[in-house]
Formats: structure tokens, sequence, C-alpha cells
């Protein structure tokens, strides 16, 4: 490194002693009889060409090869500064190439790679047995959860707990907000091996019954909410039961619910502030709703995960099924089927790793992830071949500096590596860039695949895999469009020089390089027919989602959300009128036609119910969804009436109870058959006449648009009176424009009247298109990229061929061509380079579109129309992008260019 900080002084001493040398053969040569001139003459042509020997003996010094690199580097960026056009292409197209691999991929990674942030996450398991009767699910009751965990002890844990639910938080002198809790059984931090990052964390002490439940509190809502993660302490009302702070959990840990954090969570025994998702036996099986769930073996509400040690897994879950016994009687002793309860009496206890994280994310986003990752690296391959294009025409027009170069000794691998160098810089820079669009892309990723009222919280930490997919992609821009290019240009020019016996200045282009051109075009233009194309048919997706009939006016409906379940509706002893008075009020507001009650909030109601049908046989599937709606509910929300009669202010508590069921629920249980003034039941004979029939419904999306219409049956919210979570207002004019005029009827009634939210039932329906979202956004945004690098394509290529063409255009001119002709040779050109490309794209095109067809809508041949859109479009970009460089070969003067021949 001394040597290379003193290059003048280091030439000196060697020119010094190699005079020296010089000087000593002289003497010996005089002293053997020579003359000094014969003598001097022989010892330079003994030694040679003094500055050649200078060069070798600095470059034996392996810290003087440094200087080279730094000489080419310097070369490097006089190129760069000297065609900054091209450069800044390099750099944005790896950028955004490289940064949207990154970007999906880290999603990708957090939603199915990533484990838990927990002490051994592979020793974990999700403890399945048997299905709750209504939803379905894999949960399990207290008594069962507890028997469950004596069964094993200390040699394989178990922990309980909640689905992830939505709560109200009030803070001294703050106003309340939603926040997302978890009950949790007491020992859960510490067998998943989460420290505390200030305080502690759940003990066992903590869930004995008490005045104020303690609360833990996740680092990212501390900071958020407190701007601090000093919150130890704190006292707060959640859901109208009073809580404290004890600890805030480490930065990493965002629960055991991948891309749904809890904010806080609480112990088990709090379950009266919140029981979130449950499932039941149902009436007539001791449920008891009211009271504590802790217990009642026939309520089934929570998720039980155990960590279990490899070795020790069959004993565990033959221990674990023994302990079961008793639930399983219990469930089998509900089901009226023999088969049916055989099968439960013999279900056997499942576990299922949940190392990286339990919940339904992975599965429901990662068909949609993967054809994402792959359309991304579609993009990035179409910058590649691009950027290689490119790149050759450039190093086309480079041909006299490298035959000069030539002349002059340099070697191949020394010509190499100072294209190599400049690929190096051009990517590292794309890269360095890659990195910023790759965080933002992942971001923004996540923002359009969340709902509006529910965020999704992911660890966007794809560590390793990010690098390692990062470089490769990296190395493999480097290779396309610099090595390969590079070494192509001058392996082509040293095979040139060895018979050439002058320098051939901007000599036109071979043939076999305007076919390797064409064909790297074509090539970008097939992978973009197909990126085009799919981003068509998932717009398309999602316009069609966004405008299917969901049997209901959704454009000028409003849903007013109110918090009437954490202490507002037992202020009021008497709900009908409370709800009636919310009603008359609302339809007084001026371009307000009509507004009624309902228990649940659209989309996805999630109450499950089954229903059986007086004086008829069981039939094999009762289920279906339930809700509770006051009168005119149905005029409200734009759904039909098809027979009978909407609920009444007469339908009250003293009188027989009834009930409505829409289409698909009245051909489950009476076929064919007129369903008014039959009699249906929550349980089976004789216990099946509890609810008259008067009235069916239209079917109606009220899952969301992406789902068929499902089997619902309406009871009035009079009859069984209960709080309700909204207000649905059909409005005369444009919806959105009542929300504030709403909002101060109802505090004109109440000041107190928790509002939450007024939102367009529009909003709310298209609210669950997240995934459609993400990918038509996505892939949108891939399709305006794949098409300006495209025009980028067509016009750089077409640019230089015309320019290695000027003078035979001239001479063609002279010879009495039209500029018309001109120009329709350049856009034949065109033309023939896109037919090549898209008749392979078409092909891959079918097999993207069939392999995605279950995220698409439609039949298959619904696309073709989209398809063909997508190739007049790509082909339409690529000609505007020819006709420039096609009316300046066409403007070429002929005088100049007979002259120049």
């Amino acid at each position: 490194m001394r040597n290379l900080g003193r290059r003048d002084r280091v030439d000196a001493e060697i020119a010094d002693e190699f005079a020296a040398h010089i000087e000593l053969a002289v003497e010996e040569a005089v002293r053997n009889g020579a003359s000094e001139a014969e003598a001097r003459r022989a010892a330079r042509l003994r030694f040679g060409n003094p500055v050649s020997l200078q060069e070798r003996t600095a470059g034996a010094d392996a810290a003087l090869g440094l200087e080279g690199i730094g000489r080419d580097v310097k070369y490097a960026l006089r190129r760069m500064r000297r065609s900054p056009g091209f450069a800044a292409v390099v750099i944005v197209t790896l950028g955004l190439g490289i940064g949207a691999n990154l970007g999906v991929f880290r999603v990708l990674y957090s939603v199915l790679l990533a484990p838990l942030p927990v002490a051994h996450p592979e020793q974990l398991d999700a403890l399945h047995a048997v299905q709750s009767p209504f939803d379905h699910q894999w949960f399990f009751s207290y008594p069962a959860y507890r028997r469950l965990q004596a069964a094993t002890g200390a040699s394989a844990p178990v922990i309980a707990r909640t689905s992830v639910g939505m709560g109200l938080l009030q803070l001294p002198s703050e106003a309340a907000q939603d926040v997302r809790y978890e009950l949790v059984s007491d020992n859960f931090f510490s067998v998943l091996g989460v420290a505390p990052e200030v305080g502690r964390l759940l003990t066992e002490s903590d869930g004995q019954l008490r005045s104020e439940w303690p609360v833990v509190v996740r680092y990212g809502f501390a900071l958020r909410q407190f701007g601090t993660t000093r919150v130890v302490g704190r006292h707060a009302i959640f859901n109208g039961v009073p809580v404290v702070i004890i600890g805030v959990t480490e930065r990493r840990f965002l629960g055991v619910v991948t891309g749904y954090a809890p904010d806080i969570w609480l112990p088990l025994e709090a379950h009266a502030a919140g029981r979130g998702w449950f499932d039941s036996l149902g009436p007539g099986h001791g449920i008891r709703l009211s009271d504590s769930w802790l217990e009642q073996p026939g309520i089934f509400w929570l998720w039980v995960t155990a960590r279990v040690p490899q070795s020790g897994r069959s004993a565990a879950a033959a221990r674990w099924t023994a302990a079961l016994q008793p639930d399983l009687q219990l469930m089998a002793d509900a089901e009226q089927s023999p088969h049916a309860r055989s099968e439960i009496l013999h279900a056997q206890v499942q576990l299922l790793s949940v190392a990286r994280g339990e919940g339904t994310l992975g599965e429901d986003s990662s068909p949609t992830l993967l054809v994402l990752m792959a359309l991304t690296g579609s993009v990035f391959l179409v910058g590649c071949l691009n950027l290689a294009n490119l790149q050759a025409a450039r190093l086309s027009a480079w041909q006299q500096d490298l035959s000069v170069r030539i002349s002059l000794g340099a070697s191949r691998w020394r010509l190499l590596r100072q294209a190599f160098t400049e690929g190096v810089l051009l990517t590292a820079a794309g890269g360095a860039l890659a990195i910023v669009t790759g965080r933002a892309a992942s971001v923004m990723l996540v923002h359009w695949r969340s709902s509006r009222d529910w965020p999704l919280n992911l660890n966007l930490q794809a560590g390793t895999g990010a690098v390692l997919l990062g470089a490769g992609l990296m190395l493999a821009a480097l290779a396309c469009f610099s090595l390969l290019p590079a070494w192509s240009a001058i392996r082509t020019n040293f095979s040139g020089a060895r018979g050439s016996k002058r320098i051939h200045a901007a000599s036109p282009q071979s043939a076999a390089a305007r076919r390797w051109s064409g064909a790297l075009l074509a090539a970008q233009v097939s992978l973009s027919v197909v990126l085009v194309a799919m981003s068509a048919c998932f717009g398309r997706t999602l316009t069609d989602l966004s405008r299917v009939d969901t049997g209901m006016d959704r454009e000028h409906v409003l849903s007013v959300y109110v918090d009437m379940v954490h202490g507002y509706a037992s202020q009021h002893p008497n709900l009908p009128v409370l709800y009636r008075t919310l009603v008359e009020h609302l339809e007084a507001v001026p371009q307000v036609r009509s507004a009624a009650v309902e228990m649940c909030r659209i989309p996805w109601c999630g109450w499950n119910t089954a229903l059986h049908v007086f004086g008829k046989a069981e039939a094999a599937d009762l289920h279906g969804e339930e809700d509770h709606v006051g009168p005119g509910y149905f005029g409200t929300m734009g759904i039909p009436l098809l027979r009978g009669r909407d609920f009444s202010d007469a339908d009250r508590t003293d009188t027989p109870r009834v009930a409505i069921v829409n289409e698909a629920y009245a051909g489950k249980l009476f076929g064919t058959e007129n369903p008014v003034g039959r009699w249906i039941g929550y349980e089976p004979a004789p216990h099946d006449h509890e609810f008259l029939v008067v009235g069916e419904a239209a079917d109606a999306r009220v899952d969301g648009p992406q789902y068929a219409a499902p089997p619902v049956v309406y009871f009035s919210v009079d009859q069984n009176p209960a709080p309700v979570r909204s207000i649905e207002v059909r409005t005369a004019g444009s919806a959105g424009a009542m929300a504030a005029q709403l909002r101060a009827a109802l505090h004109a009634i109440d000041p107190e009247l928790p509002v939450t939210e007024v939102v367009p039932l529009s909003t709310e329906l298209s609210n669950g298109l997240t995934l459609q979202k993400l990918a038509a956004r996505l892939t949108g945004a891939l399709a305006g990229l794949t098409l300006a690098l495209a025009a980028l394509g067509f016009y750089g290529v077409m640019s230089y061929r015309m320019a290695q063409r000027r003078n035979e255009i001239g001479i063609r001119l002279a010879l009495g061509a039209t500029r018309w002709q001109v120009q329709s040779m350049v856009l034949r050109q065109t033309a023939l380079v896109l037919i090549a490309g898209i008749v392979p794209g078409l092909a891959l095109t079918l097999v993207a579109v069939h392999g995605a067809r279950t995220l698409l809508t439609g039949a298959a041949g619904s696309n073709w129309p989209l398809i063909a859109v997508s190739i007049l479009v790509l082909a339409g970009v690529g000609l505007v992008a020819t006709a420039a460089p096609a009316r300046r070969a066409a403007r070429v003067s002929p005088v100049e260019s007979l002259r120049a021949e």
C-alpha cells in the first residue's frame, strides 16, 4: 500500500535499476573487447523495451495490481458519464426489477416461510381432534383444555388462546379506541419462550379473579399509542372492565397468528371482557352464554397449542386422546347420525406443526403470492433482455475503439475486465436502488393486502433469503447485460483483427448480430404479452367482483356502526323502544328513505346455525347463517321478498316468534315447497316447533361479492332483544354525502351513543377484496413497467440499426426510394419481431391463465378478448416506439451519404 501511494517514486527506482543493469552489461562487453556503441546496443536488445520491462516489474508487486483496478474504475466512470442515458436506464431497470422481486419475496417469506420469533418454534404443534359443530373449527372448551394440560404436564406443556377480537380501550382523559385483543392462558408467554421488553408477562397468579385484570401490550402498539414502551402501571378500561398494564412484549413478537397481531393480551379468566369467536352445541344442551364459560364443556372457544419434543409426539398424542374422551362423548351425544357419533368417538388427537404461525393467511394468500412472484421474475427477465440488447448495440458502436485497443496490444481479458468493472458499478447502483424499492414495495403490498378495518402486521425481515435472492438477481443481471454481450463483442473483434489489414469505422451490424438482437427483442415481447395479459385478467376480476350483483342495493345504503355490546345496551332495558327511536330519527333526515337495525355486520356475519323442520325427516345438511334484524330491513337493503311478509312492529316478545329464510336456505330445508307457514326450530323433534316462517327473501351475497350467496335465516331482533352492531340506512341520493347528517341525527338523540363509523355498503363489500386488489394493482404496475421497457427496447435497437445503415439508406434515397418506403422498411422489421414474439407469448399466456384460473373470474374462454387487446396494446407500443427512428431514417440526406461513401 505504501508503494501504491508513491507510484512516481517506484517508477523512478525501477528506471534507475534498469539503467544500472544496462551499464553493468556494457562494462562487461567492453572488457571482453567490444566497442561501447556495440555493447550498449546489445545490452538494450537483451533487456528489451524499457517501458514494457518497467510495467512487468511493477506488475510483479501484487499491491500495485490495485492501481489497474483503479484505472478501470475511472475508465468505467468516464464511459458512464459519456452515456448518462444508458447508465440511468440500467440503474432504474435493475432497481425496479430486482426491487419488485425483493418486495414480493419479503411478503411471501413473512407469510409462508418465516418461523415464529420464539424459542424452538419447530417444537410447536396445534392440537386437532374434532371440529366444532357449526363453524367447523378446531376449537376446545376450557374444561377440555385443562384436561389436556394435566395429561402431559411439563413434559409437553399445553397453552390456549382465543381468536383475535376487537374491543374498546379507554385510557384516562382520552377517547376510546378500537384495539385488537387476545385472551391467553397464564403460561402462554413462558411456554413460547417470549421475553418482556419492559415489565413482566403473564404468570399463573394472573388468572385469579380480581377487580383489575393484568394486560400485556405489544411493542409496536405501545410506541404508537403512548410514544414509549415505559407504560407499566398505567390503568385503563377495556370493554367496561378495569385493566392495568404489567408489561410489553419484545419487539419482534406479534403473536402466533400470522398477520394478525393483537394489541393487548389478557388472561383467559377475563373472558367476560370479550370472548371473541366461539361455537357451541347449541340450545338444549345446557349452554348459558351469559354465564362463565370456564365450567361449560359445551362451549368451544379456545385454540390449543403444545410444545412437544420430537421424541415424545406419539406418546403425547395418545395421552391427550385419552384425556379428551369425556368431551368426545359429549359431542357424540349431540349428534343425530350414528355414523357421525362413531366418527367422533373414534377421533384421535392430531398434531399439526405451527412453527411458521397459525391462521389461514398463508393458505389464502399463497396462490396469489406465488403467481405474483412468477410475474415479477418475468419482469426482471424482460429488463435483463432489454439491457442485453441495448448493451450489444452500444458495444457494436464501440468496435472502432476495441479495434484500436487490440492493435495496441490490449488482451481480451483486459478489455473484458474493463467491461466487467463498468457492469459492476452499474449493478451496484441498481442494487442500492433495489433495496429501497423492495422495502417500499413490501410495505405497499401489505397495505394492499390489508382490509380497511383490519390491517395486517408482518415482520418484513426476509433475512438471508432476501440477501441470497438479491445477490443472485444482481449476478444474473451482470452476466446478462454486461459480461455476455462484452465477451461476444471482444471475441468478434479479436477474430476480425487477425485477418484484417485496416480498422473499419462504424461498420454495419452483421446478419448474425441482427438475428441475435431480434431474438432477444422477440423474447422480450413474448414475456411482455404474458405480463400485460395477466394484468388485464386480474384487473377484470377485480372489476367484475366490484360490479357483481350482490342482491343488495350497494349504491344507496349506508352502514352506521354502533358499539352497543360494551356497556351501552345494558343501560337501556327496553332495546326495541331504543331501536325504534333511532330508526325514526334517522328516517326524519332529508334524503333518507328508510332505516333498519341489524345484529350482524356485512360482509361476513360469521354466525352459523342449524335448523330443523317441523314434521319432516332430518336432512343431511341443515347448517346456514343466522342474522337478527328489525322491521323494514329487506326494503332498506334492497333485498326482494319473494313470498310472505317482512317483520313488523307487531312482532314482539309476547307474540309467536317468526322467521324469514332466504331462497338458498328454503331450498335446503323445504326443497321446492312453499316455506311460508312452516315451523322450524333450533332442535330436532319434539322441539322443532319454535319459529313460524312468515316470508322468503331473495339470496344476497352477505359474505362478500367473491362468495356465493349463503343460506341465511333472519329473526326479529325485537322478539329476541340483543345489542345490534349496525343500522342500515337507505338514501335517495349519494350514500357517501350523508354520513355527517346521520351522525348528527344520532347524537341529537344521545350524545353518548357510540357511533364508531359510517360507511357506504359498496365500500364494505369491496373491503374484503384485498387479494384481488393486491393482484390487480401489482400486475398493473408490472404491466406498465413492461410496456415502458418494451418501448425502450424497440426504440434503442431500431435507432442503433438505422444509425448503422445511415449511408445505405442515403444511397437508397439517391437511387429513387421514397421516404415512405424507408419508413415502411423500418416498421416492417418491427412487425416481424412482434410476430415472432407474440406467437410464443400467446402460448405462454394461455398456460399462465390456466394456472391462475382459481384466482380469476369467468371461464377461460372469456379472457380471449382481454388477451387480444393486450396484444394490440403491446404491438401499438412497439410500432409507436419505432416511429421516431423510422422518421429520422427517412430524413437522411442522400448527398451526405454519397460524399461519405
